[in-house]
């Protein structure tokens, strides 16, 4: 089991416990826990509605792709810590990380 901390766009926190899931990412944790993620693309990396900032555990994370790149790019609020939370593979690495969702897309 792993745990994140997850401060909302209300500015509340919560940790958030999760066993990692081949196949699984960020995103869909984030809204299976009822977190403000609209997901307009379905996860694809074309709408930014996913966009988090990292806080803690950045570093964790697999490198950002070509496509996820180009859209956090278009984005008003990008950070050098942000990523799409659909983008981010639900692992064990992810312990102990802190985000704050920013969902500007």
């Amino acid at each position: 089991m792993a745990t994140i901390k997850v401060t909302d766009t209300n500015g509340q926190e919560e940790a958030i416990e999760f066993k990692a899931k081949k196949n699984s990412n960020l995103m869909e944790l984030l809204v299976s826990k009822g977190k403000d993620i609209p997901a307009i693309c379905g996860g694809m990396a074309n709408c930014g509605t996913c966009h988090v900032e990292f806080t803690q555990g950045f570093d964790k994370l697999d490198a950002i792709e070509e496509d996820e790149a180009f859209m956090l790019d278009t984005l008003p609020n990008i950070t050098d810590t942000s990523r799409l939370s659909c983008q981010v593979a639900l692992a064990e690495e992810l312990d102990g990380a802190e985000l704050v969702i920013l969902n500007d897309g």
